[in-house]
């Protein structure tokens, strides 16, 4: 029976490109929380790996690499699949403060649970919920096809062996987690501000009225009001959130060019 043979330069590219989609997805949220087993991960990484190298060989050609070359471009690998992790981690961890900020002002700020998506850690109710329906929404759109898209069209334009990271992309990685900011605002504004005019007309009351009881008689108005602003602000909320995933093929494209214009 004949031997099979693999060429060593054969493995190391197919490992370059593992090390690229297994970073990007332990920096995905949901796949990569803690809550998904890791051999899930490895597999997931593993074929899509399958898929994508033979579509990366014909156009790449890995020269000869010494050691010290190769743990560098696993390196870079590896920092690559986190950026484009990264942007899409920005949305979800945005509608997650959204929901933080939300939860203090109507009233359930003292309830936590686990949240799978982005990892084992204790959050606010409604944040769990704006999270899953962002989830919902990343998964029936074609959000979810973008970041599969984006990171092939990495393979195409940027090398392998690429490892000419300028100061500059962590530069605009670090401007655009200010979204992580602006997303939360956004999304909570309008409950947030219905809450505080709430708070400040029962405070008058309470004010101009000493026997009216605030504990007993605003704490369940306040969180009746902050539910129905939270239904009627649905529709702002799948409509931005809907903009924001599909600003993400702007994004990757944007980091695909910039890395491919410091190569060149």
């Amino acid at each position: 029976m004949p031997a099979i043979i693999i060429h060593r330069y054969l493995l190391i590219e197919f490992m370059l490109i593992f090390f690229r989609i297994i970073a990007m997805i332990v920096a995905l949220p949901f796949i990569g929380s803690s809550s998904v087993p890791n051999w899930a991960k490895i597999g997931l990484a593993f074929f899509m790996s399958l898929i994508i190298y033979p579509l990366v060989v014909k156009t790449q050609i890995i020269p000869h690499l010494t050691l010290p070359e190769l743990i560098l471009a696993v390196i870079s690998q590896v920092l690559i699949g986190i950026i484009f992790g990264f942007l899409v981690l920005i949305i979800f961890t945005g509608v997650e403060v959204a929901g933080q900020l939300i939860s203090i002002q109507v009233g359930f700020g003292m309830i936590s649970l686990i949240n799978p998506l982005i990892s084992n850690q204790q959050v606010s109710l409604i944040s769990n919920l704006q999270n899953y329906v962002a989830l919902i929404i990343f998964i029936q759109t074609s959000a979810f096809f973008f970041v599969i898209e984006g990171i092939y069209r990495s393979f195409q334009t940027i090398p392998l062996t690429f490892v000419n990271f300028s100061p500059h992309i962590f530069q605009y990685l670090v401007l655009r987690s200010n979204d992580i900011f602006l997303i939360g605002l956004d999304l909570s504004i309008p409950i947030v501000l219905v809450a505080i005019i709430l708070n400040v007309i029962i405070a008058l009351m309470g004010r101009i009225a000493p026997q009216f009881n605030i504990f007993a008689v605003g704490f369940p108005i306040t969180i009746a009001v902050g539910l129905i602003m939270l239904y009627v602000t649905v529709p702002y909320f799948t409509d931005y959130v809907m903009q924001s995933f599909g600003g993400l093929k702007t994004e990757f494209n944007y980091m695909i060019n910039y890395m491919t214009y410091i190569k060149k």
